[in-house]
């Protein structure tokens, strides 16, 4: 039944867990719709359960996914993460049901230092060492990952969110400057001239979700959950994902982050990667527009925005 198990957070807990729980609560996925439950054991032990199915998540199955976030584990790849990267894991068990230490994020309103942000693009940049150039099986392609937020891929699952996604790419062209929404929306019909830049200059393993919603800092390190989206590209995309997710709560300057992100990378980014990444970042999630249209740090976030812009400008 236990089909990959970590030695020293699974100490005598009973197997199947999700059926010894004395208490259980569904939890919300957000624009994924897969199962997440909050579990408490025997004893008080709070587990959180997903059941990675693509039966259940529509990006399972936008990404052709088979249960990656499982798999990887299973196969002793994410053994070889670094040990500053933690990814909460207890238990996987057959009909791949994941099991993990119930994460307690930082507080809304936390902001996070030039040294806090140091610390993730460290750790990052060793995992990006350990499998750069090194073909990792069961990882989501590039292509599927610029296609995800695509007007024709979420139109093919009903739901609050198509809805969500295709409104943000009408105010995405209202928004932006004719010359790059119309390079973007082109690109989300065909990324495969983008899918192309990024792969020559060298791929890795990388979260594709690295945010300080799916990331907490602990004293020795960084507790990374969420490895649904884990793909084949260039370090830079985790890099600028972690930018545009997070900028607003960082005190510190654009180019003392890139700088530091440079550092870290040693060598494996290169200004052109890192304005395709940027590219690949507005079509991913250009879409998100929508969420700061009406909101008091618009200024603040069009500043961010035109940032993205430009470098992306330089790669069209």
């Amino acid at each position: 039944m236990i089909r990959w198990s970590h030695s020293e957070r699974d100490v005598d807990l009973p197997a199947p867990l999700r059926e010894h729980a004395v208490a259980c609560e569904p939890i919300a996925a957000g624009a994924s719709t897969a199962l997440l439950e909050r579990l408490v054991l025997p004893g008080g032990r709070r587990l959180v359960c997903k059941h990675v199915t693509a039966d259940l998540d529509w990006m399972m199955r936008a990404t052709h996914d088979t249960g990656r976030a499982a798999e990887l584990w299973v196969s002793g790849a994410m053994d070889r993460l670094p040990k500053t990267i933690d990814p909460a894991l207890v238990r996987i068990e057959d009909g791949w049901w994941l099991y993990m230490d119930e994460v307690h994020f930082h507080p809304a309103g936390t902001r996070f230092t030039r040294g806090d942000v140091r610390r993730v693009l460290d750790a990052l940049a060793a995992m990006h060492e350990e499998f750069w150039e090194e073909p990792v099986p069961g990882l989501c392609s590039l292509h599927d990952l610029l296609s995800l937020a695509a007007p024709r891929t979420v139109a093919q699952y009903e739901g609050w969110f198509a809805d969500f996604v295709q409104a943000g790419w009408e105010t995405f062209a209202d928004v932006v400057s004719r010359d790059v929404a119309d390079a973007v929306l082109a690109l989300l019909d065909d990324p495969t001239p983008l899918v192309r830049e990024l792969e020559s200059h060298g791929t890795t393993l990388v979260h594709a979700d690295a945010h300080f919603g799916n990331a907490v800092l602990l004293p020795d390190r960084l507790v990374l959950i969420d490895w649904t989206l884990a793909a084949q590209a260039p370090p830079a995309v985790d890099f600028v994902w972690l930018l545009d997710q997070s900028s607003t709560l960082i005190d510190a300057t654009l180019d003392d982050v890139v700088e530091d992100f440079l550092r870290a990378e040693r060598g494996r980014v290169t200004a052109a990667m890192l304005d395709h990444a940027c590219l690949a970042e507005l079509v991913v999630a250009g879409w998100q527009v929508r969420h700061w249209v009406d909101r008091e740090d618009r200024p603040v976030q069009e500043a961010s925005l035109e940032r993205f812009v430009a470098r992306a400008r330089r790669a069209l």
